[in-house]
């Protein structure tokens, strides 16, 4: 029988940390801590939980174990800690008085199958969370059946779907779709999805390819003592898989020979960033010629403004090739460059699609975020989408419609 010696007890409980890796970088950049019970080998975790609130400190237990989790020292820097916490004791005096005030990094994960009957106080306690900066993870979701129902609810910054629904989903079609819903619905609505329980790397391909942000599993990081440096995962599978993702690394420029002209009206910027969930966006065209870009519409730079290509490599990158990538402040191993002008202009990443016709390219629209949330393959597709009109006018195809491309 669990007692209340579990909270006083020297070594009763622990704290395990399992690093959360983005797709888009295969850095970590967050760890979710888990609670261990070395006197109860063999006893699930949930069923201690459960029996500290059968008998009537569970509040107690789940406190004392975000406390401890937040409480260890050398966490890296620029990566998030997740915790788990219960609904009930999220209604808890005991849990705000544990809590410290600033949970700024800090991530609450509330589980799917337990907001059924709360009402007005759920609602004031995620209130209350994300005022005081922590950021809300639905847990496990895809396991029951609340599912999209309870998301148009919380409307979480990050969905966590249920191992149950990820693995296999390689080769089942039926989960592919139900994770690409997900994905779908939380890119829609502001948030990001994480896949967990990833052990094989045909799955972790597959929802890579669905734009799912993060992923969690065994392949990519066993729960440990201590927390997971935030490196570029280095098991071969899982690298391989993770290099197609959306990110621009320090590349050198090459030779581009030809001018291009046009401009694009204010409007274009709007639809191109309300398909990208963008908060500035950019739009450059291309003089092969001169080696440089130039300022169709940049808010902090007049039209006819022009950088050097050699000043901005991963730019330059993207127009050579062709791809689409992505820059964080948080990818430490990112182009130096584009994280100093985002960090001095307050964004948190930038993402850089090539416009192109007939597989020319004529030029580049930037998105930026002042949220640190990575873009999906979807956006891409939105960006190029929405940047037709753009392309007619930088390929010398005339006025500029403002209807929506099909």
């Amino acid at each position: 029988m669990l007692t209340r010696a579990v909270l006083t007890a020297p070594g009763a409980l622990e704290m395990h940390f399992q690093p959360i890796v983005m797709l888009a970088t295969g850095r970590v950049i967050a760890h979710e801590a888990l609670a261990r019970f070395p006197g109860l080998p063999g006893v699930p975790i949930p069923d201690v939980f459960h029996a500290a609130h059968a008998a009537g400190f569970g509040p107690e237990l789940e406190a004392l174990a975000v406390t401890r989790a937040l409480a260890q020292p050398d966490r890296p820097r620029w990566t998030v800690l997740t915790v788990n916490l219960s609904v009930s004791t999220l209604r808890s005096p005991v849990l705000w008085d544990a809590l410290p005030a600033d949970l700024d990094g800090v991530v609450v994960e509330i589980t799917e199958d337990e907001l059924w009957g709360y009402g007005d106080d759920l609602d004031r306690a995620l209130a209350r969370l994300l005022d005081a900066g922590a950021r809300i993870a639905l847990d496990d979701a895809g396991a029951g059946y609340a599912g999209l129902q309870q998301l148009m609810r919380v409307r979480p910054d990050i969905v966590k779907l249920d191992r149950s629904l990820v693995c296999g989903v390689a080769t089942d079609p039926a989960r592919a779709a139900l994770v690409a819903s997900f994905a779908s619905f939380a890119t829609q609505t502001g948030g990001a999805v994480c896949a967990e329980g990833i052990e094989c790397p045909d799955d972790l391909r597959a929802i890579a390819e669905l734009d799912v942000a993060y992923a969690q599993g065994y392949l990519l990081g066993r729960p440990t003592p201590t927390f997971a440096p935030p490196v570029s995962v280095a098991a071969a599978p899982v690298a391989s898989t993770l290099r197609g993702g959306l990110r621009a690394l320090e590349q050198a420029p090459r030779d581009l020979t030809t001018s291009l002209g046009g401009s694009v009206p204010e409007r274009l910027a709007t639809l191109i960033g309300a398909a990208a969930s963008a908060d500035r966006v950019d739009l450059w065209r291309l003089d092969r010629r001169a080696g440089e870009l130039v300022a169709v519409r940049v808010p902090d730079q007049d039209p006819g403004a022009r950088v050097a290509l050699g000043d901005v490599p991963v730019r330059a990158h993207a127009l050579a090739t062709g791809e689409a990538g992505q820059v964080l402040r948080t990818d430490v191993d990112a182009d130096g460059i584009e994280r100093r002008a985002l960090a001095a202009a307050g964004y948190q990443g930038v993402l850089l699609v090539p416009v192109e016709d007939g597989g020319l390219v004529l030029g580049l629209v930037a998105c930026y975020r002042r949220r640190a949330r990575p873009w999906s393959r979807e956006a891409v597709a939105h960006v190029r989408s929405r940047a037709v009109p753009f392309v007619s006018v930088l390929s010398g195809g005339g006025g500029l419609t403002m209807a929506e491309p099909a």
